[in-house]
């Protein structure tokens, strides 16, 4: 018996898909058990060779060929077709997986009958969102909102499932195909859950693909009638109220208003700043009303203000400010538990431009955030009002191996303070407590042995930073290392009395802190 069918879409890439190659040929699964099916979509490099030879040496491997169609929609469906497992799994040729990660994968979908299981998804130059995978879990829907945050297609679906429902990719040269299918499967799978403990799947952005011009800029008017399509698809298989709204929301929040600011924005070509901007204010004025500005963060809100009542200098100001920001996290000191678990004592702030602190000001009970000067008369007292927000400002801190970048939230408690500037403003700090539990600091498992990063990443009313977090008392770069028991090894800092001076009378006592 096939329990699952790995799905390669190939084209040129050359030796980069040697590692996919590897990991995916090598799986803990015996080779009767599961299959490879490369399918290259008209590759003119020395891929096709290689494949066949591969084909001719593993019997779990299976290839086919197909002319070009420029884009991976076509050639995942042939995979489909081709597929003779219970499940399928779609891997991109310049990606690799984990050792284990399709036992792992086929094990837990089993035991919980589910349709649609997402494995914790590695982001190596690529971003994935942190709360997807702070622990397993057994049955989500689309009412639990960090599932739709990672539409990418690198997750197990039930052949089964695309079958009985008519679920394929796009194809074409189109962008947002993966956005279709998954959202497609969301809607008609049973169950949906999530394997969070175990690295499955490792997200690689090449430095091809970085320096690659159409990798940066694309056709905005086309990409945003691809946006459309999902938003059709998604009105399609939802009533009218509140889930259509939020889920359609969505995309105003990532695909639009996340394209005209942020980091991402001031690093594209002036004109194709401005041509991103018509694309996206065309859709927001066909597709959304002001109504949907209740699902927003506060700086969204701003940003969605600017989009329709403002100016495309307006909105340029704020993306470039905002582009700009980054977090100041710092550990205040240290202490091992009676029962091994390592604690670090964390403060965390934003600054803004320049490293002045992000800064707001009191309006009775109101607290006001403190646009850059520039925008300072273009927003009124309503859209800048962030009193209810700033109550949920958070921080916390992550473990990085070095050896592979896997990433792992700790578990933390943390408190808000509103610290005075000197100039009449105020500026959040957040002060927590996070823990390295022995032999569960990666999401409730055994973190591998070595050396891990400790970052910090600090959110105020929607502004949001990561950066690497650093000792306190010297500025260094924070690291830890974590030995054979997945526990901190006891040569690190041990020592709460580490913790003195300004910063010991700072941190409230951790039963005083807010769990979060």
């Amino acid at each position: 018996m096939v329990k699952v069918s790995a799905i390669v879409p190939v084209y040129n890439p050359g030796d980069n898909i040697d590692r996919c190659i590897n990991t995916l040929v090598g799986q803990s699964l015996p080779p009767h058990e599961y299959e490879v099916i490369f399918v290259d979509d008209g590759s003119t490099d020395a891929t096709p060779e290689r494949l066949d030879r591969l084909a001719q040496e593993h019997s779990h491997v299976r290839v086919e060929h197909i002319p070009n169609s420029g884009w991976p929609g076509r050639p995942r469906n042939v995979g489909i077709e081709m597929a003779r497992g219970e499940f399928v799994y779609f891997v991109d040729n310049d990606d690799y997986v984990g050792e284990e990660a399709l036992e792992r994968l086929h094990d837990r979908a089993t035991a919980l009958d589910a349709d649609v299981l997402m494995g914790k998804v590695v982001g190596q130059g690529k971003p994935v969102p942190r709360a997807l995978f702070t622990k397993n879990r057994d049955d989500v829907t689309l009412e639990w909102r960090p599932l739709v945050r990672l539409l990418a297609p690198h997750k197990l679906f039930r052949r089964s499932l695309l079958d009985e429902h008519g679920i394929r990719f796009p194809e074409g040269r189109r962008r947002l195909e993966d956005h279709v299918f998954t959202m497609h499967a969301y809607f008609h799978a049973r169950r949906i859950a999530i394997l969070a403990d175990y690295p499955c799947y490792y997200w690689v952005r090449n430095l091809e693909e970085t320096d690659n011009a159409s990798y940066q800029v694309f056709d905005a008017p086309a990409y945003y009638d691809n946006v459309r399509e999902v938003l059709d698809l998604v009105v399609e298989h939802t009533e009218p109220g509140p889930l259509r709204d939020r889920l359609l929301a969505h995309w105003y929040r990532g695909k639009m208003l996340g394209r005209v600011g942020g980091r991402w924005f001031p690093h594209r070509p002036p004109e194709f700043r401005r041509e991103l901007y018509d694309a996206v204010h065309e859709l927001a004025l066909e597709r959304y009303g002001p109504d949907v500005d209740r699902f927003l963060a506060p700086n969204l809100r701003v940003r969605s203000h600017l989009l329709r009542e403002g100016t495309f200098d307006d909105l340029s100001e704020l993306g470039f400010w905002e582009a700009e920001l980054r977090a100041d996290v710092s550990i205040a000191g240290t202490r091992f538990a009676a029962d091994g678990t390592f604690e670090l004592s964390f403060e965390g702030r934003l600054l803004a431009r320049g490293d002045e602190p992000l800064a707001f000001e009191r309006d009775g009970d109101r607290i006001l955030w403190l646009p850059p000067a520039p925008l300072r008369d273009r927003l009124p007292d309503a859209t800048r009002d962030f009193t209810d927000a700033m109550k949920r400002a958070r921080a916390q801190l992550m473990i990085r191996a070095r050896s592979d970048r896997t990433e792992f939230v700790l578990p933390s408690e943390h408190e808000l303070a509103l610290e005075p500037t000197g100039d009449g403003r105020i500026t959040p700090v957040v002060r927590g407590v996070a823990r390295v539990e022995p032999g569960r600091a990666a999401a409730g498992s055994k973190p591998a042995a070595g050396r891990w990063d400790v970052l910090g990443s600090v959110t105020v009313c929607g502004f949001s930073a990561v950066g690497r977090a650093r000792d306190a008392s010297s500025a260094a770069e924070y690291t830890l290392r974590i030995d054979g028991r997945g526990a901190v090894a006891s040569d690190e800092r041990s020592a709460w009395s580490a913790l003195k001076g300004r910063a010991a009378r700072r941190l409230p006592g951790v039963a005083r802190l807010v769990r979060r």
